[in-house]
C-alpha cells in the first residue's frame, strides 16, 4: 500500500484493496534475486577489466535471458526491452529506496506510487497536485521530490555505466579474441592462397617444360628408330641383290 493510501485509509475505503491483497497472497514468490547494490557512494570502475555488473557476471542468473528476443521496429531498432530488464530497474529502485539513507522517508518513488492509486483522476495536473498535497503531511517538499528524483536518475545512470563497462569487458573477452583468431586465420588463408597460386604457377611451368622435353625426346627416339629401320632395309635390300647376282 502506498503512502497515499495509508494516509487516506482511515477516511476512504478502497474497494480494490482486498482484491489486490488476495491476488498478492496467491501470487507465486518472485524468483528474481535483487540486483547488486548501487548507491550514490559507489563508483563505476575506471577499467573494463574491473567492471562488474550482475547481468554480465551472472550474479542475477534469473535476469539473463539469452534465448529470448525483444520486439524490433521495422527500422531494426529495439521497440521494447525484455520484461526481465524492465523488472531489473524496478528492483534497483526498490532496493535503493529501502537501503539508501538518501531515500528514507517520503520521496519521489512514494509520490509516483501514490499517483497510481488515484489514476481515476483523469486530469493530470489535478492528479499530481492531489498526490503531492496529501504527501506533504509526511514531509515531502517539492525540493525533496525533485532532488530524490534526480538521485534515482543518477542511480540508474551509474548502473548503466557499470553495465556498459562490464559488457565491453565481456565483449573483449568473448568476442574480440575470436575476431582476432578469425583475422589470424584469414591471414593464414591468404598466405596459403598465395602459396597455392605460386605452386600452381610452378606446376604449369614444369608441365610446359615436361611437354617440350617429352616432345624432343620422342622426336629423337622416333627419328633414331626410323633411321635404324631404314638402314636395316637398305642392308637387307643389298643382301638380296648380292644373293641374286652371285649364284
Amino acid at each position: 500500500m502506498s503512502f497515499l493510501k495509508q494516509l487516506l485509509t482511515p477516511f476512504v475505503e478502497f474497494d480494490d484493496d482486498k482484491k489486490k491483497e488476495h491476488q498478492k497472497q496467491n501470487k507465486p514468490a518472485a524468483t528474481i534475486p535483487p540486483p547488486s547494490k548501487a548507491t550514490p557512494g559507489n563508483k563505476t570502475a575506471d577499467h573494463h577489466e574491473n567492471a562488474q555488473h550482475p547481468l554480465i557476471t551472472g550474479a542475477n542468473e534469473a535476469l539473463k535471458v539469452p534465448d529470448q528476443t525483444p520486439d524490433y521496429s521495422p527500422g531494426g531498432t529495439i521497440a521494447k526491452p525484455l520484461p526481465e530488464h524492465e523488472q531489473y530497474f524496478e528492483r534497483l529502485i526498490d532496493e535503493a529506496n529501502i537501503k539508501d539513507p538518501i531515500f528514507h522517508g517520503t520521496d519521489y518513488k512514494e509520490f509516483v506510487d501514490s499517483k497510481v492509486d488515484i489514476d481515476d483522476i483523469t486530469d493530470e495536473a489535478l492528479r499530481y497536485k492531489t498526490a503531492f498535497n496529501v504527501l506533504k503531511s509526511t514531509g515531502l517538499t517539492k525540493e525533496k521530490l525533485m532532488s530524490t528524483g534526480q538521485e534515482y536518475l543518477n542511480l540508474i545512470g551509474r548502473d548503466l555505466n557499470a553495465f556498459q563497462s562490464a559488457h565491453a569487458h565481456q565483449y573483449t573477452k568473448e568476442v574480440k579474441g575470436k575476431e582476432q583468431a578469425i583475422q589470424k586465420k584469414a591471414e593464414e588463408l591468404q598466405s596459403l592462397t598465395q602459396r597455392i597460386n605460386v605452386l600452381k604457377s610452378e606446376i604449369n611451368s614444369l608441365t610446359q617444360e615436361i611437354n617440350l622435353t617429352k616432345e624432343k625426346l620422342n622426336t629423337t627416339k622416333n627419328s633414331f628408330l626410323l633411321a635404324g629401320e631404314n638402314k636395316q632395309k637398305e642392308i637387307s635390300t643389298e643382301l638380296q641383290k648380292i644373293a641374286q647376282h652371285f649364284k
